[in-house]
C-alpha cells in the first residue's frame, strides 16, 4: 500500500464510507512508518482525527478508540500501540518482514575478542528451502559482523525478493559465496583451516553451551524438514547441539542458528 500523509475535508467527504476507511488505512500505515524512524508526525495525526471527525455516525468503536488515543498519548510508544490495535480491528496481521525497523539505534558495543571471535566464523546453509529463513540468516549474520555465509544447493540467494523482505537490507553488508554442493562448500572451508562443526540434533552432539570452540570455525545449518544431510555430516568435525527441556526437540533452523552462533562470540567472553 502507497503511503499517503494528507487528506483535505473535500476529498476524503467525497469517499464512500467503505473507502474513507481505507483511506483511513493510509493514514495510519504512514503515521506508523513516521513513528518507526521515531518522527512523532503531529501533522499526521491532526489529519488522522479530521478525517475520522468528519465520517459519519455511528463509527466503528475501534475508529473511535483511535481518535481518542491520539488526541490524548503522546508517547511513541502508546501511539504505536493504538495503531496496532486499530490495524488488528481491521483485520492486518503483520509478518515481520511489514513491520518498520528503526536503523542504527541498537546498542552498540565493540568488544575485540568479540570481534576477533565473529571475523573467524562462516555459516554454511545447507540447501535451506525457506528464503525467509535465509534471510533472517543474514540479518543475525549483519548484527554479529561474522566473516561470511556459504549457500548451497537449493538455497535462495540475496537476489530473491523473499530473501530481500527479512534480511531487511543486511543482504549487502554480509560477505556470501554460492556452492551448487554442500560438500563442495565444507571441503573449501577446510582448505582455508576452518574446523567444521554441524548444528544438528545427532547423538555424538554436544551442548552449544560446554564446548570450547576451535577457530576458525563454519557452523553448518541443514534443511528444515530433513536437517544436514548424511553426506554433509560426514565431512563435519563435531557436532552441536542446543539444549531443550519442552516437549519439541528442535527450533526453526533461524532461531536455532541465532543462538548457535551468539553463544560461539559472546558465550565465554571475560567479564568486564
Amino acid at each position: 500500500m502507497k503511503n499517503i500523509n494528507h487528506f483535505s475535508q473535500s476529498k476524503f467527504s467525497s469517499l464512500s464510507p467503505v473507502h474513507q476507511l481505507k483511506a483511513l488505512d493510509k493514514l495510519v500505515s504512514s503515521l506508523s512508518q513516521s513513528l518507526s524512524q521515531k518522527n512523532n508526525n503531529f501533522e499526521l495525526k491532526e489529519n488522522i482525527v479530521h478525517c475520522i471527525s468528519w465520517m459519519q455516525s455511528p463509527l466503528p468503536e475501534y475508529v473511535s478508540q483511535l481518535s481518542q488515543a491520539l488526541q490524548q498519548e503522546e508517547s511513541f510508544d502508546k501511539i504505536s500501540n493504538a495503531l496496532v490495535q486499530y490495524q488488528r480491528a481491521r483485520g492486518k496481521s503483520f509478518k515481520d518482514y511489514q513491520i518498520q525497523v528503526r536503523k542504527g539505534d541498537g546498542l552498540k558495543v565493540v568488544d575485540a575478542e568479540a570481534q576477533r571471535k565473529a571475523q573467524q566464523i562462516i555459516l554454511i546453509l545447507d540447501n535451506l528451502r525457506s528464503a525467509f529463513n535465509i534471510g533472517s540468516i543474514f540479518r543475525t549474520a549483519e548484527c554479529l559482523n561474522l566473516q561470511a555465509i556459504y549457500l548451497c544447493g537449493v538455497c535462495a540467494t540475496p537476489e530473491s525478493a523473499a530473501l530481500k523482505k527479512t534480511a531487511m537490507g543486511t543482504e549487502d553488508k554480509v560477505q556470501w559465496k554460492y556452492f551448487p554442493q554442500t560438500e563442495t562448500a565444507i571441503l573449501t572451508a577446510k582448505s582455508e583451516g576452518y574446523y567444521i562443526y554441524a548444528l544438528e540434533t545427532a547423538a555424538k552432539a554436544k551442548s552449544i553451551y560446554e564446548v570450547k570452540y576451535q577457530f576458525p570455525l563454519a557452523l553448518v545449518v541443514g534443511n528444515e524438514s530433513l536437517g544436514i544431510s548424511q553426506n554433509t555430516l560426514k565431512l563435519c568435525d563435531s557436532f552441536l547441539a542446543i539444549p531443550v527441556q519442552g516437549w519439541k526437540n528442535s527450533l526453526n533452523v533461524a532461531v536455532a542458528c541465532a543462538i548457535c552462533a551468539y553463544q560461539i562470540v559472546w558465550g565465554n567472553l571475560p567479564q568486564k
